[in-house]
């Protein structure tokens, strides 16, 4: 997440639940699959954007109680009753009590969003953007808790003319040839945005890839200059490893944002499907957005699987330092430039929160605002962990090539991890103990990263005015400039990245 230095931040705290993870990930729409048991919910939005109207109907038997993931949920809802008979269901917070309903029952439930949509203490419920609207899957979403494997639920969308909807679930074909969303086993509270207004939707094609980009309200900025903007983004995040992380994502893009930056604010959230939101500054110069390092930072979010926010300072920590360097990659900046940002970032961070450990500063970061020690001192550590595996294995490993292995082993949307986990698995994909050490060392520990040594090594000088220099010299010169090259497989120069098709989903 960003809001930029004055209050830099990771996502908000969430309930986290293990779920199977996804055995195979596809591009674009998914042909059908129906599994053994697919509940089939059809949600109706009205014109105005008000009111929607939800009928879910279960194969099998029925659950004996759906949940929300939203504590406005029980506001939001009007009415709930089985249909076809007088039977009304009872809520109890997030929690709707069904009981014992026969095999393949429907319930039909109503919601008033228009109670959250104008109020803004409320928006985290539902915004209004102009004509748009974009809700919390939460506030009107009421679900099993949970699915088995061999269990699914497709929701369709019943639109007035000129209305679209963006969601982060996977899109499929049914066999009579209507666009369906599968919800897939992602534990049911975590986050999610659904979008509903005149939005057309843009679909960017990366490698192994799609982003469905949707700009919401009236944006002062042509459509071409986001699209391209986040084009070139993702195109950065390929040069990792010569593709994009995860096969699609949601991107909202809300204008109207207020600050000295073009994206004051964004964040990614995991429910449903990787999705990215963007609030933009349309007041700043278009080329500004060109230059800004927001959309690498948040896309690289996607690099890891979803780490528990109690340890957002792995990512947070290396979001901020691909944000960086895998622009130098792309281009975007020089590689002293990139050095330079990252120096620049730790010595703000560490001046920070002293006198605590890592895991204490995140905990309370919120409360006490030390957002710069949990970013820059993660991205310290992403550094170390670079540097140490390049030189333990003669440059046959790196965090490239750590990521690598984890995207192909373990980049499930629907499992999350400890902080602790991951670098356990990174240890054993990489056959080191790299990332343990640096565990141990900095977690639990007051003690902050010491770069000196690692910039000792690579040939980066720090002068006493902050100024980092590029030695001629330096034992790990060649891995100081492979850091910021990249390895350059299979990515695309993003210069040469696919364009955007238009589509206008519409009735769905």
């Amino acid at each position: 997440m960003v809001i930029k230095e004055s209050a830099r931040s990771s996502c908000a705290k969430l309930h986290l639940a293990r779920a199977a993870a996804l055995a195979t990930c596809l591009l674009g729409a998914l042909a059908y699959a129906e599994p053994a048991r697919l509940h089939h919910y059809s949600v109706a939005v009205d014109q105005g954007l008000v009111t929607m109207r939800v009928r879910a109907c279960f194969s099998g038997t029925p659950p004996r109680r759906l949940v929300a993931a939203s504590t406005d949920a029980e506001d939001a809802l009007e009415k709930a009753e089985l249909e076809g008979a007088k039977r009304a269901f009872a809520t109890n917070g997030t929690e709707m009590r069904l009981g014992s309903l026969p095999n393949g029952a429907c319930i039909a439930y109503a919601v008033d969003l228009g109670r959250f949509a104008d109020n803004p203490g409320k928006a985290r419920s539902a915004q209004r953007v102009g004509g748009d609207l974009v809700t919390d899957l939460g506030t009107w979403f009421w679900r099993p808790d949970s699915l088995e494997a061999d269990e699914e639920i497709d929701v369709e969308f019943e639109l007035p003319a000129g209305i679209s909807v963006s969601t982060p679930w996977q899109i499929i074909t049914t066999p009579d040839g209507r666009a369906a969303h599968r919800v897939g086993h992602g534990p049911y509270d975590w986050p999610a945005a659904v979008a509903f207004g005149h939005f057309s939707e843009y679909i960017l094609e990366l490698p192994q890839t799609r982003l469905r980009v949707s700009v919401l309200g009236e944006s002062k900025l042509e459509p071409a200059r986001i699209t391209d903007w986040l084009r070139r983004a993702a195109a950065a995040v390929t040069t990792l490893y010569g593709r994009f992380p995860v096969p699609a994502v949601q991107i909202l893009v809300v204008p109207g944002a207020r600050g000295n930056e073009p994206v004051p604010w964004a964040y990614v959230l995991r429910g449903g499907g990787p999705s990215a939101h963007f609030f933009v500054n349309q007041n700043r110069p278009g080329q500004e957005l060109d230059a800004d390092w927001t959309a690498v930072h948040e896309l690289s979010h996607l690099l890891l699987p979803y780490v528990l926010s109690t340890d957002a300072w792995l990512s947070e920590g290396a979001a901020s330092y691909f944000e960086h360097v895998l622009r130098a990659r792309a281009g975007t900046i020089d590689a002293q430039e990139a050095w330079q940002r990252i120096h620049d970032g730790f010595k703000r961070g560490m001046q920070s929160a002293r006198g605590q450990s890592l895991a204490d500063a995140t905990e309370r970061m919120y409360r006490s605002g030390a957002f710069l020690r949990v970013y820059w001192e993660g991205a310290a550590m992403m550094l170390l962990a670079d540097q140490r595996l390049r030189s333990r294995t003669g440059g046959r490993q790196s965090l490239d090539s750590a990521l690598d292995a984890l995207q192909h082993c373990c980049l499930s949307p629907e499992v999350g991890w400890s902080g602790r986990e991951v670098f356990s698995k990174l240890d054993e994909l990489t056959g080191t103990t790299v990332f343990a050490e640096l565990y141990e060392e900095y977690v639990r520990s007051a003690a902050l990263p010491d770069v000196a040594e690692a910039d000792r090594l690579l040939g980066l000088q720090v002068t006493a005015d902050g100024k980092v220099v590029l030695l001629d010299e330096g034992p790990q010169r060649a891995t100081r400039d492979a850091i910021m090259r990249g390895t350059g497989r299979g990515s695309t120069p993003p210069g040469q990245a696919a364009g955007a098709a238009q589509v206008n989903p519409g009735r769905q």
